[in-house]
């Protein structure tokens, strides 16, 4: 398979030094505004309540996508409907629903593997999922992992990261690398390899259907399933 830089539309579409200064400027941004947040929620760094870690993670994202949103179209040198934010058609939608499953065997297999041979971990995310424990906490906690952390990681691993990649390098040294920088950006040393095999899913599923829209909606998915178990799990067994 080759990669996914046949809708590149000029030699200057993703250049080295224009996409690694977004890639930057896009995560100082988001510090910024989330460390505005912070600041404005009153938040301190040995006492984060439940609603500040919500507030900071969603203003994270906010200030990833206020650079991504108008800046992505230049350095890729095409819209961002190009590039794959246009309105979805059934068979790409038919691709977000199938690669949830998948993905999520996948994770599974990983997640067996690892667990047999060091024990088991928990993520750091689940470890706070407790904390979350009224409704309106737990909504706006769902609402981050599955509608804010799709789009925004998806435009900034996929539409920018990958495509990057993918100008370079034949498919899955792209995905491979762009796959390690979503896992590494996770900061969860014990759930490096389940998300590399995350986002080495969502690469694939965003080259096969040309649609940010399906790897978003692959991405909520296995977000929202995840969710869902691990809150069920600590309803039955708490």
């Amino acid at each position: 398979m080759t990669s996914h830089d046949s809708q590149t539309t000029s030699p200057e579409a993703f250049a080295l030094v224009p996409s690694l200064v977004l890639v930057g400027t896009a995560i100082c941004a988001g510090f910024v505004v989330a460390i505005i947040a912070g600041l404005v929620s009153g938040t301190r760094i040995h006492h984060v309540s439940p609603w500040q870690v919500n507030l900071v993670q969603l203003a994270f994202y906010v200030g990833i996508g206020a650079v991504l949103v108008p800046a992505l179209p230049r350095v890729a040198g095409r819209s961002l409907e190009d590039l794959g934010l246009r309105a979805p058609r059934g068979r790409q939608l038919l691709w977000g629903l199938l690669g949830a499953p998948v993905m999520l065997i996948v994770t599974s297999i990983i997640g067996a593997v690892l667990t047999a041979l060091y024990g088991q971990h928990e993520q750091a995310a689940l470890r706070m999922l407790p904390s979350f424990n009224t409704p309106g906490l737990f909504i706006t906690f769902a609402f981050v992992a599955a509608i804010a952390a799709p789009f925004f990681e998806e435009l900034f691993f996929r539409g920018l990261i990958f495509n990057a990649l993918a100008k370079r390098f034949a498919f899955w040294p792209a995905a491979a690398l762009s796959g390690l920088a979503f896992a590494l950006a996770h900061g969860d040393v014990w759930a490096l390899m389940p998300l590399w095999g995350v986002g080495l899913c969502l690469a694939y599923i965003y080259s096969r259907s040309r649609s940010l829209w399906a790897s978003m909606l692959t991405h909520s998915l296995f977000n929202s399933v995840s969710l869902i178990a691990i809150s069920l799990k600590d309803h039955l067994h708490p």
